[in-house]
């Protein structure tokens, strides 16, 4: 059966300890981590460990991108991004965190993509590598340079969103084969956040409590042979954490994710 897992830092402030204890009281079986300067009260890379301790795996990181969008324009700030994904990278192989979700463009008007973007990913993608890290791009608002990224760099992966391909990035465009990922993209999806909202903002809800095609999203999932963990990225801001303790949140959540799980293997 597969895993469980969904997003470390889930909307309520609370020391991280006492998260991942939540987490697992839930029934989870996995954590994705926010791997960047806001570590909370436990350092960063005590983390996975302390996850693990619980019996919690620790299925990937996600990397800050504030600037991502430097890697597409001259100048040295596109380079120090690069240098910030590799230590990044370099930190989760230290700790046994095996993938590394990043962005390659932020907001709706990034720069217009160019080859030294993918060169400075490159760069990215083997340093990674060599620290056994996979690099797994995020589906955003730019189906274009994902696309053109993903056939260039064919030793990075690629992480789906659900609420990304809902409100930022349409289907219609993503997947031209209707409700199947493109072929070449098969074997490729490493990770997955799943999540929900209203069509119109990326709410991260918790599934089925918004617009998202599931059956579509499972449909893709299929057809890209994804055999990973099933994580959630939602958070309860304003629409749970007024009304629900964290545990009922996280019991909501872990019924919404073993959903899909049972949609998925019905298959």
């Amino acid at each position: 059966m597969r895993p469980l897992g969904i997003f470390a830092w889930f909307g309520y402030e609370l020391p991280v300890r006492q998260s991942l204890e939540k987490i697992k009281a839930a029934g989870f079986d996995g954590v994705m981590l926010w791997w960047s300067e806001m570590e909370g009260d436990v350092p960063l890379l005590q983390q996975p460990g302390l996850a693990r301790d619980m019996g919690l795996g620790v299925e990937n990181a996600h990397a800050p991108f504030d600037g991502c969008n430097s890697l597409w324009l001259p100048g040295p700030e596109g380079d120090r991004y690069i240098d910030d994904l590799l230590r990044c990278a370099e930190g989760c192989g230290q700790t046994g965190v095996d993938t590394l979700v990043i962005h390659i463009s932020d907001g709706e008007t990034p720069p217009r993509w160019h080859p030294r973007g993918v060169t400075r990913l490159r760069r990215a993608v083997d340093g990674a590598r060599q620290a056994g890290v996979t690099l797994a791009l995020e589906n955003l608002r730019q189906p274009d340079y994902l696309r053109r990224t993903l056939d260039a760099l064919p030793d990075a992966a690629l992480c789906y969103d659900s609420g990304h391909a809902q409100v930022e990035f349409p289907p219609v465009e993503y997947l031209p084969e209707g409700n199947r990922l493109p072929s070449r993209y098969t074997g490729r999806v490493r990770a997955v956040h799943l999540h929900d909202n209203n069509g119109k903002e990326d709410q991260h809800i918790l599934p089925f409590d918004g617009v998202v095609d599931w059956t579509g999203v499972i449909d893709r999932l299929r057809s890209a042979a994804y055999d990973g963990p099933l994580t959630l990225e939602v958070q309860a801001w304003e629409f749970y954490e007024n009304r629900l303790e964290a545990e009922a949140f996280l019991s909501l959540a872990h019924r919404a994710a073993n959903r899909i799980r049972l949609m998925l293997d019905a298959g």
